[in-house]
């Protein structure tokens, strides 16, 4: 990975393993639904069967495209931040994504250890929650495998520093609320809220952060799927 990077800073040129990214394109089906959730981990669990500091999902976010090259239309969930949000967050989740096709992370490991919490919780979903987490593709691989890299990176992987390399027009500089942990401060912050403009402020400025985490997902997709070709 190092040699890559020095590569790059000594040429300016983007390393692209375009079979490998083609192998790794084949593995995701349509329809596919690009997903990410917000969450907030809290040392006195606020919820009945929570543990310290256990990530409570609160947001979520989905671009969903049926067809390759169809429209891609958005789905979205935020929470009341006074009350449990883990039944509304999963059933709203559960009504969008159906039971075909890929389902698009950027990081697997954090939306698979939710929906895991969340089978805990509601054994009577475990199916249909499994039935998602089955179908979890991460985009992130590619590029942390740096099977696509360039300068512009900076030795990252994080789709903060590769959603701006490779779609300059798309970044998170200058929003609001431009990371994971702005956004979980946010909806704390909420509970306490008593002005409803700033309730509504607040809540636009969490719908925009993570709407943009998934067309992230949706240009980063295409994008894999240009350099893939000859």
């Amino acid at each position: 990975a190092q040699k890559i990077q020095v590569e790059a800073e000594r040429t300016g040129k983007p390393k692209i393993d375009r079979d490998k990214i083609a192998r790794f394109l084949a593995t995701v089906r349509h329809p596919i639904a690009h997903m990410d959730f917000e969450t907030v981990a809290e040392a006195i669990p606020r919820y009945g069967g929570m543990r310290p500091y256990e990530q409570l999902p609160f947001q979520w976010s989905c671009h969903r495209q049926e067809t390759a090259g169809g429209e891609v239309a958005h789905h979205e969930f935020l929470a009341n931040a006074n009350s449990d949000p883990r039944e509304d967050f999963i059933r709203s989740l559960l009504d969008v994504f159906g039971n075909l096709g890929s389902v698009l992370v950027y990081n697997r490991s954090f939306e698979d250890g939710r929906l895991a919490d969340l089978q805990d919780h509601f054994p009577h979903l475990h199916g249909e929650i499994q039935g998602v987490r089955d179908r979890l593709v991460d985009l992130m691989i590619p590029f942390a495998k740096k099977w696509y890299y360039t300068l512009d990176m900076h030795g990252s992987y994080s789709i903060k520093k590769v959603l701006p390399a490779l779609v300059p027009e798309l970044s998170y500089s200058g929003m609001a609320i431009g990371d994971g942990a702005s956004a979980s401060a946010a909806f704390v912050a909420l509970r306490g809220e008593t002005d409803p403009e700033r309730v509504a402020e607040v809540r636009h400025q969490l719908l925009d952060y993570c709407k943009l985490d998934t067309w992230a997902m949706v240009k980063l997709l295409e994008k894999l799927r240009e350099v893939s070709r000859p």
